[in-house]
């Protein structure tokens, strides 16, 4: 049984457009999904223009920029627009499956924040690389993607956590979440294909990740 209320999308993208027709083809063919959110996170001005462009196919989408960098910020702005439980999802996976959402959807009838977990077929992980001491800190959250970018989120969550700036507003989120009561579930999806990182951008996130966590500690 999947749940009977509407649920937004929210999706951040920087640069990011070349599976994002691919993306909204797949989210816009389930009926529970209500409208989704594309927010530029300060992308070139010609990479804009694609978005938009793939934007305006949809009816259900409607396209935002967000002037200030750092995922957080786009994603504090997607969930200022939106009025009911939301699901994130990264603009650049190849092969998002319909499936994978449903699932997701379904384990949302017993939890208030749905993370899915993962393994990439470039075999990037941060959440390797902070799990060990995100157990030690956190040892009831027994999740396997902590970092993962692909989650579902009632609107009551949404309402009281801090969204931060950088790229650890996935994982803080669901350590917010889980410090205030809520349900989390986590679900397998399999074998996700997206863009490989480059080093700079891996050690830079697990500088944020570090400091987050440092915060959430001290704030247990």
């Amino acid at each position: 049984m999947t749940p009977s209320k509407a649920i937004e999308v929210v999706i951040p993208t920087r640069n990011d457009y070349l599976y994002l027709e691919k993306i909204l083809k797949t989210v816009t063919s389930i009926d529970l999904i209500s409208a989704i959110l594309i927010v530029d996170n300060s992308t070139s001005s010609s990479v804009s223009k694609e978005i938009k462009k793939i934007c305006n196919q949809f009816g259900k989408v409607n396209y935002f920029f967000s002037s200030i960098g750092g995922k957080g910020n786009a994603i504090r702005l997607g969930i200022s627009q939106t009025t009911k439980d939301v699901l994130f999802l990264d603009a650049d996976l190849e092969n998002l499956s319909k499936k994978s959402i449903l699932a997701l959807i379904k384990k949302f009838n017993e939890c208030d924040v749905v993370k899915a977990s993962f393994s990439r077929s470039n075999g990037q992980s941060n959440s390797s690389f902070v799990k060990d001491q995100l157990q030690v800190l956190f040892p009831g959250l027994a999740i396997n993607k902590p970092t993962g970018g692909i989650y579902l989120v009632k609107k009551e969550v949404l309402e009281k956590v801090k969204i931060p700036a950088s790229w650890s507003v996935d994982m803080s989120l669901v350590i917010q979440a889980y410090q205030a009561g809520f349900r989390i579930g986590e679900v397998e999806i399999g074998k996700v294909k997206d863009k490989a990182r480059t080093e700079m951008s891996l050690q830079m996130s697990k500088r944020e990740l570090i400091a987050e966590l440092k915060v959430m500690g001290e704030t247990k």
